[in-house]
């Protein structure tokens, strides 16, 4: 049995990170990204992207 919080976890957006090493939907918190980054929810790959956020910054962009 899992823990409610390791399935919340396991269904975590991925964010992209864009090339200043933001987070692409939210680019002026510099602690988004590096939570982002520690918990293992950020990629440099658009492809990879599920964060409904950042798919619209990549189409924008």
């Amino acid at each position: 049995m899992t823990s409610l919080n390791r399935r919340k976890r396991e269904r975590r957006d991925l964010h992209l990170l864009n090339e200043d090493g933001m987070v692409a939907c939210n680019p002026r918190d510099r602690e988004a990204a590096h939570r982002a980054q520690f918990e293992g929810i950020a990629t440099e790959n658009p492809q990879a992207v599920t964060c409904k956020k950042c798919l619209e910054a990549v189409l924008k962009g």
